[in-house]
Parts: structure tokens; sequence; C-alpha cells
């Protein structure tokens, strides 16, 4: 549709149909009202401020950004040279070769290889040094009457911790469970303080007292109490293990119901490995249950294995190996194959582990081939060994 155009003299007539507009301001009002406005100044800005804006947004920028850039690249002590880094190398080797021929080292430098195997690094905290001529620090081989064996859960609960107490002269009549700290050795609350134990090694058994009011809650808390009380007996001449409470009913043990007796630990299988909490220097040997059926060397094998336990590494070290083991009556014959000791604490935990478990084997004493020093602080690998007969030794004073 085309747009209709308009002749000078129609738009007249058109504009002239308008409603008539008068503005009656006044020339003069009009002009007071734009004055201001007109009379406004501009305001300039300075040529300088505009590139100073922008310097100071760089350096602003900069000091955010910059120390974020540095942190995340190595500084210039661990980033030298690769023959800086090679002669540190060389360096530490020739000093871990100096501390393995020492045989008073202590547990910050044992192990090289359990460490790259992963194992538990609380392993590597400062432990008592073994000298010349001590005893083992985790076992007794002969029956004391100033000793008694008592146990311990770990600190998480899933194993028992047997340790031997080595009362002083004026402790001899005081209750090991007012003398035991849990706390101290990294080990859980004491679960058998409540319950009475006696002992009679002529008659071979032990009774067991409990509270009236006892009570057990869950399979797992009753595994760890009944593992306990057959540790604590362990160490003695004991065949039969009695259990009922004061009253004389029987003992209701979780989801085992009544219970009137316990198993003697002889009658199962056992293999033993390292105890090491954080929140404790000492290390203990602990037991690990195993299948009734495994058999020594299996359990050797084992001992070498990382374990699903909290705070529980391997007692045998990844460079150990046994090509022969064998018996000899009650002796129990080991060829040895090993790297060197980093420490005599590294060798002397893997003996008394392998003694312990000889003797849950029913071994008397063990005969080990092929290890080199022929001595160490303990022993004299020379002749045979005899199986433990109390394990973890703790003096009172300690």
């Amino acid at each position: 549709m085309k747009r209709k155009s308009y002749s000078e003299d129609e738009l007249k007539e058109l504009l002239g149909n308008f409603p008539k507009m008068e503005d009656k301001h006044s020339k003069e009002d009009l002009y007071r009202s734009i004055e201001p406005e007109l009379n406004k100044r501009k305001r300039r800005i300075a040529h300088w401020i505009t590139p100073s804006m922008a310097a100071a947004a760089v350096l602003l920028i900069l000091a955010i950004v910059l120390p974020v850039f540095l942190s995340s690249h190595p500084s210039n002590e661990y980033s030298g040279s690769a023959d800086q880094e090679n002669s540190s190398t060389e360096s530490a080797n020739e000093r871990g070769q100096d501390q393995a021929k020492s045989t008073e080292q202590k547990p910050s430098e044992l192990d090289d290889s359990n460490r790259e195997e992963g194992n538990n690094p609380s392993l590597d905290k400062n432990e008592t040094e073994v000298n010349e001529g001590t005893e083992s620090p985790f076992t007794i081989q002969n029956h004391s009457p100033d000793t008694e064996s008592y146990v311990l859960p770990g600190k998480n609960g899933e194993v028992v911790v047997p340790f031997t107490v080595i009362k002083k002269a004026d402790e001899e009549n005081q209750e090991v469970a007012s003398l035991v700290k849990p706390e101290k050795w990294g080990l859980a609350e004491d679960l058998l303080k409540e319950l009475t134990f006696n002992i009679d090694e002529k008659r071979e058994q032990a009774e067991v007292i409990f509270p009236d009011n006892f009570s057990i809650n869950g399979s797992a808390y009753t595994s760890i109490i009944s593992e306990s009380i057959r540790w604590r007996l362990y160490p003695y001449n004991v065949k039969t293990i009695n259990i009922q409470t004061e009253s004389g009913s029987p003992v209701v043990l979780g989801n085992l119901g009544e219970v009137n007796t316990l198993p003697i630990i002889e009658e199962d299988r056992y293999f033993y490995q390292i105890y090491s909490s954080e929140s404790s220097e000492r290390q203990f040997l602990v037991p690990i249950k195993a299948e009734k059926e495994m058999s020594l060397e299996d359990a050797l094998n084992r001992m070498k294995e990382e374990q699903t336990y909290g705070n529980v590494v391997p007692a045998v070290p990844g460079h150990v190996t046994f090509p022969s083991v064998s018996a000899e009556g009650a002796t129990l014959v080991l060829k040895v194959e090993h790297d060197s000791w980093p420490s005599d604490q590294q060798l002397i935990r893997m003996v008394d582990a392998i003694l312990a478990t000889a003797d849950n084997f029913g071994f008397k004493d063990v005969r080990f081939h092929n290890i080199k020093p022929e001595k160490s602080s303990s022993y004299d690998f020379s002749e045979p060994i005899p199986v433990p007969t109390y394990l973890n030794p703790i003096e009172m004073n300690e």
C-alpha cells in the first residue's frame, strides 16, 4: 500500500485544524530555568589518573598471584642438578651402611624394606636400645616368681596383647590390675579387672569367676574377652579353664550363650606379628589366630604379610625367606636367607616372633641356620634357642 503524500496547501490546512496551543511563560522565565544547566562545567579527569589506576591494578594482581605461583614450584634447595641428587643419594646410602653395622641402633633407622612395602610407620619411632648381653625386649625364657601374666586388648579391640608384669619388691602383694597402664602402652581398657583367677597348676586347671551382674553384648566383645582369658592363662600349666559367676551359675557370653568352660590356647593355631601404636614407643608381640590346619611353613610366610588389624605389622621383613623348614624331634630347624639387617632390633623382633610361633606348634627350641652375624645382643645362633615362657615383659617402673 502506497503512502499518501500531501501538498503544501493541504499540510497547512491540516495543521490549521489542530487545537491551538499556547505557552504563557515569558522568554525570561524560560532562560532562567535553563541557565543553571548551561553554566555547569564539565569535570575533567586528569590525564595521569587512568594510567596510574591501571598500574595499581597490575600490582594488586601480582601481589595475589605471585606467592601462589612460587609456592607451587620447589625451591632451589630441592631442585638441584641431577649430579647433586646422585651425590646426596650416595651419601645417604653410605650413612645407612654405617648405621647397619651398629648393634645399638634406634628404630628410627629400622627396616627400610618394610617401609617400602607400606608397613606401619610407627615402627620407625625411638625404642629402647638393645645393648650387648641384654635379654630380649619381647620374651622371657625362664619362669620367675616376681612375674605375672596379663592381657590387654589392642587400641581398636581387634587383637589381644599378652604381656608379663615384672613386679618390684614393694609391689609383690599388689594386684596387677592396679598396676597396668593401658593408655601409656597404646592399648585399650582392661577387660579382666572385675574377674577373679584361681590357678592350680598341680591340678592343671584354672577357675575364672565373673561378677553376677556381668554382661556381654555383641560377638566381637564376646570374642575379645574369651581370648583375653585364654591368653591370660596360657603361660601356666593349665589344661582346663572353668568359668562361672560368683553364685556358681554358668556365664552368659553373648552369642555363645551359657558357658562353663573355655578351650586352652594350645587347641588353636596362632602366629605372631608386631603391635605398634603411634601413641606409645613400646612394641609388643601379638598373636594372630589362624586356621587349625595351617602348617608351620605357612605360618612363617603369613608372618611376612600385612594384616587388616589396626596397629599390627609384619614381624618378618620382606627380605627374609625360609628355603628349608624341618623338625628334629622337638627342635624346629630353619634355614634363613636374608639381606643385611638394618639393626639388631629388627633381627631380634623377627626371632622372638618365630620362637613364640614355634611354641604354639609344640616345639621346645629353634635352631637357626645361616643367620649372620651368628651372635646378636640377645642370642647365639650357633646353638638352639629355647621357646619363651613369657611374652612382652614390662617392669612396673616404666
